[in-house]
């Protein structure tokens, strides 16, 4: 069996959603532009795993060794992520909206948890813990906590505010944790710079407006 290539212990993943789950629907920041999907192999869902503390190094080195044996169950399983990426988006981002659950997006959560929890059982090292089970034998298995995560914070009491960036060409999810919940933007040196030159161009414009040629 051909030596399956070094996995990077950091992924090139912005992690500034507060919660995995975020960070995982966010893993595509702008859903208009393809070239800005950051899921493009599995090695990449791996490099996020990894990155988010979701995955041992030992365990992210043994699935990449079955993914690079099994080329079709490793692209089976990176469309699996990608499927609950968007499920992930379209729901936190009908609740941003104040819209209702979107039934298709909740079944495919739901799925994900059932193939998630029954590898969940606590584990007793120097104090008892949640763990997962046989995540080294199962190409989805980086999926399982995030599928977790997204279930706990779903159903969180009392709900903390989730927003989605009010950039025009932005997705980004995010914990609103600021005072008075008020945060619009993903960040302010980027999203919020932006559309805040775009507003100031356009009333520039309004106030004096190109004339007609003659």
């Amino acid at each position: 069996m051909t030596e399956a290539p070094p996995l990077p212990v950091q992924g090139p993943f912005e992690l500034s959603g507060g919660d995995v789950s975020l960070d995982f629907a966010n893993t595509w920041g702008d859903r208009g532009r393809p070239d800005t999907d950051d899921l493009k192999t599995y090695a990449h869902l791996l490099a996020f795993a990894q990155q988010t503390g979701l995955l041992a190094p030992e365990v992210a080195e043994a699935l990449a060794t079955r993914a690079q044996a099994e080329p079709p169950a490793a692209e089976a399983a990176l469309q699996a992520a990608r499927g609950l990426r968007e499920a992930l988006y379209g729901l936190f981002s009908a609740r941003c909206h104040g819209l209702e659950v979107p039934p298709g997006d909740l079944t495919r959560l739901n799925r994900a948890l059932q193939a998630a929890l029954p590898h969940l059982c606590i584990a007793c090292d120097a104090a008892p813990a949640w763990r997962w089970r046989e995540m080294e034998r199962h190409l989805t298995a980086p999926l399982w906590p995030i599928a977790r995560a997204a279930a706990d914070l779903l159903t969180r009491e009392p709900p903390t505010p989730v927003r989605e960036c009010g950039g025009s060409q932005c997705t980004w999810l995010f914990l609103d944790l600021s005072r008075g919940h008020s945060r619009r933007w993903c960040s302010m040196t980027s999203c919020g710079n932006r559309e805040k030159a775009r507003r100031h161009y356009q009333r520039v414009r309004k106030q004096d407006p190109v004339d007609p040629p003659d």
